[in-house]
């Protein structure tokens, strides 16, 4: 496997007429060939929201909560929180979660389901801190990261249009 630790990857986003670099698609493992665009623009839109909604279960309901979008590695949803929060503890107990978000300008929405994973890569934990000083600020030794691997995602306009949608197998999560 190539290594190309930490990398940053370009792409240009069509969607919603976004023309500009998209620095937010993260290559940590895994080389450019075996990243999936679709999840390139999934990570273009949130790029642009700067947070999305999490929604995990506890006792059999649900639990939604804001969180500070930070990128896409190797095909996976990457965010932050603390293993003193209880999200920490309901994504142990059970990892399959959702995420939702509108674009900023009101054009669409995005949905994206996986199940997270507890990554335990120090390089990783260390380019968030690198990209987002204020995780260790606030979190210190309780930082911890996890990486939602992908079932399915869509983004879906809000006013007619075609929804683009992608379900992901086993073997590509």
């Amino acid at each position: 496997m190539k290594k190309a630790w930490m990398a940053m990857a370009v792409a240009c986003v069509a969607w919603a007429g976004m023309s500009e670099e998209m620095t937010s698609y993260v290559l940590v493992k895994e080389s450019a060939d075996k990243q999936d665009a679709f999840l390139q623009e999934v990570a273009g839109f949130l790029e642009k929201a700067g947070h999305f909604y999490l929604a995990t279960c506890e006792q059999g309901g649900a639990r939604v909560r804001p969180i500070k979008y930070t990128f896409v590695m190797d095909n996976k949803l990457v965010f932050v929180t603390s293993s003193q929060k209880g999200m920490y503890a309901q994504l142990l107990k059970n990892p399959q979660v959702e995420i939702s978000r509108t674009a900023v300008d009101g054009s669409a929405y995005l949905r994206y389901k996986g199940t997270a994973e507890l990554c335990k890569d120090e390089a990783v934990k260390a380019k968030i801190v690198e990209a987002y000083p204020f995780f260790e600020k606030n979190f210190k030794e309780n930082l911890v990261v996890f990486a939602i691997a992908p079932e399915m995602a869509g983004i879906f306009p809000m006013k007619g249009g075609q929804a683009k949608t992608k379900v992901f197998s086993a073997e590509a999560r």
